[in-house]
């Protein structure tokens, strides 16, 4: 990050791996067999550098880039399941925001411990998936999926406030999901999901999302703000564009103007008042309202308020589901 700030020269690095014979070497980086070159430190920092002897290996390209998947260990699911929700991933996301930012994306998908929870980090243009070997790949892990794919925008062309880049990236990949399944309840049922999480949070009427992420606040993502109102908020926002508007501009125009600022920026950081900026010129004194109450505001969102915003984006009416019985989980 200095270095990309202050505008000096990446030093040149090469990465030499010594692998067990017979084992496979994955990597984002350019070079094959054990030698490696990262283009600069965000690359060093940001691709994946796996190996095994059991990699399945699958390619492809879609929106713009290519994308290879690495992946070890059996689930309740079949590759091809996997290799074409990443295809919809990508393609989804730069038929929304423009061709991906990275040329190649190298997805790595390895076993977790049974009963260990399961999860996904992103780098520059690298996306690991840790799941369980009984990991279904339904709603939740899709989403998650569709979520990392869409930080290579949002986290990696773009940096700015972490409710937009979790809470935000939250609710789009949501919403593409579920456009490309064709199912917008799978949309309600994870906004809901959200709203439930984020009547839990003990500061929800005490701190704005950037005042807990000033405090440094950790936990589960379930337990901050910035994930759950954040995801809310996007919901919101996008709903209060398209009514300013009569359905004409919603939030993925204020998505790409940001990307827009985010490309004539050595920092790639956009502020918080740029993001109210060009939601407020986007959707007029509706978005202005409704970023006053979520945003700045403590208020507490309600199932009024995500039921009504719902059915905007949507055109359709979704009742909030019931609580499992002892689970956080919703019941579909």
């Amino acid at each position: 990050t200095a270095y990309r700030k202050s505008g000096r020269p990446y030093p040149a690095l090469r990465v030499y791996v010594h692998a067990p014979d017979g084992w496979r070497v994955v990597s984002g980086w350019r070079g094959e067999g054990d030698l490696f070159e990262p283009d600069d430190g965000d690359d060093l920092l940001g691709s994946t550098l796996a190996a095994a002897a059991d990699f399945r290996l699958y390619e492809g390209s879609t929106g713009g880039a290519s994308w290879r998947l690495a992946i070890r260990g059996r689930r309740y699911f079949d590759d091809s399941t996997l290799t074409a929700t990443i295809r919809a991933s990508i393609g989804r996301a730069a038929d929304l925001l423009g061709p991906s930012p990275t040329a190649t994306v190298t997805y790595t998908g390895d076993l977790g411990r049974k009963g260990r929870t399961s999860g996904s980090l992103q780098g520059k243009s690298s996306i690991g998936l840790l799941w369980e070997p009984g990991e279904v790949l339904e709603l939740a892990r899709s989403h998650d999926l569709f979520h990392e794919t869409l930080h290579l925008w949002f986290g990696g062309l773009m940096e700015s406030e972490r409710w937009w880049i979790e809470g935000v990236t939250d609710y789009v990949a949501a919403r593409l999901f579920a456009a490309w399944q064709e199912r917008p309840d799978d949309l309600a049922h994870l906004c809901y999901q959200s709203l439930r999480n984020y009547q839990g949070i003990e500061h929800r009427t005490r701190l704005t999302m950037a005042e807990e992420n000033n405090r440094r606040m950790g936990g589960d993502n379930t337990d901050l703000l910035v994930y759950r109102k954040g995801m809310l908020a996007g919901l919101l926002l996008d709903a209060a564009i398209r009514q300013g508007t009569n359905d004409r501009r919603s939030l993925d125009d204020v998505s790409r103007r940001l990307l827009q600022i985010a490309q004539t920026r050595t920092s790639r950081m956009v502020r918080e008042t740029e993001i109210r900026d060009a939601v407020v010129s986007t959707g007029g004194e509706a978005a202005r309202r409704v970023w006053a109450r979520v945003v700045d505001g403590t208020e507490a969102i309600t199932e009024d308020d995500v039921s009504a915003a719902l059915q905007t984006v949507t055109g359709r009416a979704f009742a909030p589901p019931a609580l499992a019985k002892g689970r956080k989980e919703l019941v579909r």
